[in-house]
């Protein structure tokens, strides 16, 4: 039987971390809890956890910065920004490559369980993804000998290639042109969806449920689509007011032309 996962709560509001702390120990899960982004740091010193959901604004040190030094000390942890903020959008600007969602402080028991159910299971993605590799590489070292230290399967039909933008859901990565693009595993997950469906109009809700795992009503779901898609296109498009690769069909949804607008 697997061990609950281990999870670090992190706000100085005491109420919401209680809320946060106890909602999470119903579901098993084994949790600790701090109040400030410094008493975070001495909790990730003394122990590994699984999944940290940190406060964006806190007095002295915040949320982002705790990401940060969080990663130098446990690089696979998953990561959920709390934020009250109103503005979705301006509540993402600063979260950085590695943070896998961010949530509302006001949001639904059902939908703090799903995104937390949602990162930890992208977490465990990840890890049997890598081991798988160093599998795959131990393999084939044993069976041709002396192996190039860079070779790994790369299947023929990974990439998805829509004019210069080009996607492997193997490698975790997108390419524009010769240029990686610096996406978060949110974004990226996003962007496989649409390239998926290429073509095809999705809506806000299909998007949702590709991307994240779960099910939402249509204001929900335009909500938490809006914020990434603008940052997908501030990072893909030539001209972010005048998109040519992601198009918005007005009270649907998006669509990723199979055919970008050279102009």
């Amino acid at each position: 039987m697997s061990q609950p996962a281990h999870i670090l709560v992190v706000d100085d509001e005491m109420p919401i971390r209680l809320t946060m702390a106890e909602l999470l120990k119903r579901r098993g899960y084994q949790v600790v809890q701090a109040a400030s982004g410094e008493e975070a740091l001495e909790q990730i010193h003394q122990r590994p956890f699984d999944l940290l959901l940190l406060d964006l604004k806190m007095p002295g040190m915040d949320g982002i910065e705790v990401a940060r030094r969080a990663r130098e000390r446990q690089p696979d942890a998953a990561i959920i920004i709390l934020t009250g903020h109103g503005s979705l959008e301006s509540a993402m600007d600063g979260i950085h490559l590695g943070v896998f969602d961010y949530m509302l402080k006001t949001s639904s028991p059902h939908e703090v369980i799903a995104r937390v159910q949602a990162a930890l299971l992208q977490r465990a993605e990840d890890k049997r993804r890598r081991e798988l590799m160093q599998t795959l590489t131990s393999v084939v070292g044993e069976l041709q000998g002396a192996a190039p230290a860079t070779a790994e399967p790369n299947p023929a039909d990974d990439w998805i290639a829509i004019g210069d933008l080009q996607i492997s859901t193997w490698k975790q990565m997108a390419r524009l042109g010769d240029k990686t693009l610096n996406l978060t595993p949110t974004e990226f997950r996003v962007l496989v969806c649409l390239a998926q469906q290429a073509g095809q109009v999705m809506t806000y809700q299909q998007i949702v449920h590709c991307a994240q795992g779960y099910d939402a009503d249509v204001f929900e779901a335009t909500e938490l689509v809006k914020p990434h898609i603008y940052h997908l296109r501030q990072k893909i498009e030539p001209d972010p007011a005048t998109p040519r690769y992601i198009l918005t069909v007005r009270g649907t949804g998006y669509l990723l032309t199979v055919s970008p607008d050279e102009k």
